[in-house]
């Protein structure tokens, strides 16, 4: 059983500039380029031996790009969680726990919401690989932007991740970057990051900082070239949980 990797140029966010295509078996998983020539090297990558099935991790547009054109040239099917929001059809809705056989193995889908509705993660069972999509990444960062970013659920999918891939093996293949080796290390960095964040979000509030552009200004103070747009995004997750958690 292995994972197999094409990264793929997509209009992504800054500094990552290219999202991984996995293959298992007869399985791709987030074709994801719109532009013509990428998606002529995705084929020429998958041509001799055409997929049976594109699974989708979640629906933003780095991700999903190239569906239509690969499914046009090989028929293949389309699957995701039904909460993902798809501008296609979607032939199959996986549910968390569902087992997809790719003979090459069996890939468990792990619902794991909080970066988008419908967030996938796929654990390639026995192996130890989890292909996480934009759970963790190992280039850049991962943006929550409300309504759908989620800090809560965001964390709740970290920690769950984080305890299976400790019990089973940990590799995690992430949309943007090369493997992690540790990926449970990874997740729980992120959610001590996270917590870190929000210390520094009752921080400000406690100095009177109240909107979330404001805060963010403050906390993400000398980061260089940090876009306030997606601080502030970030800030208001914050937010929200801790209006959630009651403060």
């Amino acid at each position: 059983m292995s994972v197999q990797v094409l990264a793929l140029r997509t209009p992504t966010l800054l500094p990552a500039t290219h999202t991984n295509c996995y293959r298992v078996g007869d399985v791709v998983v987030d074709p994801a380029s719109p532009y013509e020539e990428e998606q002529e090297r995705l084929w020429s990558w998958l041509e001799k031996n055409p997929p049976r099935r594109i699974l989708l991790t979640h629906h933003h547009g780095d991700h999903i790009g190239g569906v239509e054109d690969l499914r046009r040239r090989c028929g293949a099917r389309v699957a995701a969680h039904r909460d993902a929001r798809l501008p296609f059809v979607v032939d199959d809705f996986l549910e968390d726990g569902d087992r997809v056989e790719t003979g090459a193995g069996v890939l468990i889908c792990h619902h794991t919401p909080g970066h988008a509705d419908g967030h996938f993660v796929f654990e390639l069972e026995g192996s130890g690989d989890w292909i996480v999509g934009d759970l963790v990444a190992s280039v850049g960062t991962i943006v929550l932007v409300p309504p759908e970013g989620k800090l809560g659920l965001y964390l709740e999918s970290l920690e769950r991740v984080a305890q299976q891939g400790e019990s089973r093996g940990g590799r995690f293949f992430p949309a943007h970057g090369d493997p992690i080796a540790d990926g449970p290390a990874l997740a729980r960095m992120y959610i001590q990051h996270r917590h870190m964040r929000t210390g520094q979000v009752r921080a400000a509030l406690a100095e009177g900082i109240e909107d979330a552009w404001g805060i963010a200004e403050r906390i993400y103070a000398g980061i260089p070239g940090v876009n306030l747009h997606y601080a502030s995004a970030q800030v208001e997750t914050h937010l929200s949980w801790l209006r959630d958690q009651g403060g």
